[in-house]
Parts: structure tokens; C-alpha cells; sequence
């Protein structure tokens, strides 16, 4: 397993985070921390999960983050990862009212740290943005619990890059801590127009071109595209489900896909390990996240957990603009 220190902190982690959105929910307790020890036996150390987990599904509620912290409890691992969690996102039955307000971002933070079992966690993120609300009062909200020691270092997700250069001029200007890393959608497969949900933020053009000015670091949810290139190159588009065929099937993503699957060939890894790479060899500091349910899935996500790709590589990913063998 690589590791990568973030950008203006102390927090060095695995270079692909576990995700745990059904952590506690579709998969259950003991599968759960199966999934867990598998990802700490091979070396991973990053963890992400959030104050909403399954709090769209019917029953009891925080199960991700009750789930990881009974985890740590009964492992004592809590040395061993680095603990990010992320609050501020509207309830699941009123999507479009924000929760971003000093008292519901403390609120979210305090029972987050209740549920998880800790008295600190190492990342916290603000899981949505509020354009109309003063980006001065989130950020010095979440400086004060960096004083108090409860937040080692903030993050957003599902900012967009206007914002978080607004951020980053602030905490410049106030000296008071800024956002370490971005949390965004972002896979080598292109979303189709109009199915990205319309409070995220994804990676396009110009994202990227921020991104690599700004040095800052990426983490990537659906990362893997929902599961699109590697149950494509194992089973074709008939295995794919319809949703995730409407999302990512395109004639770009099919080419990207017929790329993957000649350069896992070529380095002798499979299209998982490259969909992960692409995320992680990019010219700023990218960390994939993978959402496991199984442990077979951890073990193939995993398995080429060392792989980097080159630039060329990349390139040809993208665009197939490498003459053939010129990877």
C-alpha cells in the first residue's frame, strides 16, 4: 500500500479510503467489520464516513458511524486510521433545505464524535455548500472546534472551486485554518448530461485546471463509476444494472473502457487497479475512494493498490492520443 501525506497537514494516509455508506446498513454488523479488518490488514488507513449514512433508509439511524466506532471499540484500532467524518448535509426528507448554520454544524459534529466513540476525529468535512451563507461564518465555526481540539483539520465536499477560493482568501485574510481537501464526483468515466445530482460537484475541465493550480487535495467518491468499467470488462453492458447504464454508458466512456481494459492487459493488473490509478497519479495529491460491500471487492480493489501511471498513460486513458506502444 502507497501512502500520501495531504497537502498542508501532518495527516499521512492510504492512497485509496474506505467508504462506508453501507457500512451498518445494506451490510451488516459482522460483514461490516470483516470489511473493515480487510482493509486494515492490507494497510489501509483512511476512513470516510458521514453523519447522514443510511439515514435515508427506513429504521434506526447513524449506522455507519455507530457501526465504525462499535469497529474501533472492539479493535482498538483507532491508532491505526485516520478518522474523517463529514456533516452539514440536509435531512433526507427536506433535500432542499441547507444545515449549514453554526449550531447544526457543532450539532452534527458533537453527535458524529458521540456516535464514532472518539473524542476528536482527524478530518471533518462540510458535506454540502450554501452559497447564499457567508463563507466567513462557516469557516470560523469550524475553527473553533479546531481550537477545541475536536477537528484536526476541515474539509468540503461537493464545493465548487469559485467557493473554495472564496474559502482559501478568507483563511488567508483571517489566519484561521483552511480547507485541506476537496471531496468531489470523480471517475475515469464522463457522467452522462443531466444525471449528476444537482448538489454535487464533480470533476470537469476546469476543476481539474483548479485543482493542479491550487494544489489542494481530491478525494473522489464513485470513484469506480458505480462499478461501470469493471463490471463491464468482466460480464459486458448486459451485467451492468439500467441506472448505471443510463449514467455512464456513452460512447466516450466505452472507448475509455476498451482503453482500461488494453493497458491492464499490457501491465499485467486488472481494470479495477487501473480506474483506481488514474485517480491517484494525477499531477495533484487524488485519493479514491472505494465503497465495498463485499470482501472479494475489497480484495479487488486492492490488489493494485501499488500501481501509478504514467502521464503518457493518463494521456491515453483519456483520449487514446498515444500511438500504440507508447504507453
Amino acid at each position: 500500500m502507497r501512502y500520501v501525506t495531504l497537502p498542508g497537514t501532518d495527516l499521512e494516509v492510504s492512497h485509496i479510503a474506505m467508504g462506508s455508506s453501507a457500512i451498518g446498513s445494506r451490510v451488516g454488523r459482522v460483514d461490516s467489520f470483516a470489511l473493515l479488518d480487510a482493509f486494515v490488514e492490507v494497510g489501509g488507513t483512511f476512513l470516510d464516513t458521514a453523519h447522514v449514512y443510511a439515514n435515508w433508509e427506513p429504521g434506526e439511524k447513524h449506522r455507519s458511524e455507530k457501526t465504525i466506532g462499535a469497529w474501533l471499540r472492539a479493535t482498538g484500532h483507532r491508532d491505526r486510521v485516520i478518522l474523517a467524518t463529514k456533516g452539514g448535509h440536509p435531512d433526507p426528507e427536506t433535500p432542499m433545505v441547507s444545515r449549514l448554520s453554526p449550531s447544526e454544524i457543532v450539532g452534527d459534529l458533537d453527535s458524529s464524535l458521540e456516535l464514532l466513540g472518539v473524542d476528536r476525529v482527524d478530518l471533518f468535512w462540510l458535506h454540502r455548500d450554501q452559497p447564499s451563507r457567508p463563507v466567513g461564518e462557516m469557516l470560523e465555526t469550524l475553527h473553533e472546534q479546531v481550537k477545541l481540539g475536536k477537528v484536526g483539520y476541515i474539509g468540503c465536499s461537493n464545493w465548487r472551486p469559485e467557493r473554495i477560493l472564496e474559502a482559501r482568501a478568507y483563511a488567508e485574510e483571517h489566519g484561521i485554518a483552511p480547507f485541506v481537501a476537496s471531496q468531489i464526483l470523480w471517475s475515469l468515466a464522463a457522467p452522462n448530461s443531466g444525471v449528476v445530482a444537482w448538489d454535487h460537484a464533480s470533476m470537469d475541465d476546469e476543476a481539474a485546471a483548479f485543482y493542479r493550480e491550487a494544489g489542494l487535495a481530491v478525494v473522489a467518491f464513485t470513484s469506480q463509476a458505480r462499478g461501470f468499467f469493471t463490471r463491464a470488462a468482466a460480464g459486458g453492458l448486459a451485467s451492468l444494472r439500467p441506472d448505471v447504464r443510463a449514467e455512464y454508458e456513452s460512447p466516450e466512456n466505452l472507448a475509455r473502457l476498451g482503453r482500461a481494459k488494453r493497458l491492464a492487459t499490457e501491465l499485467g493488473t486488472t481494470v479495477t487497479a487501473i480506474v483506481l490509478a488514474y485517480i491517484d497519479s494525477q499531477p495533484f495529491v487524488g485519493i479514491p475512494i472505494v465503497g465495498c460491500v463485499t470482501l472479494e471487492q475489497v480484495r479487488d480493489s486492492l490488489s493494485g493498490a501499488d500501481l501509478a501511471l504514467t502521464h503518457d498513460q493518463l494521456r491515453y486513458l483519456m483520449s487514446g492520443d498515444n500511438a500504440e506502444g507508447e504507453h
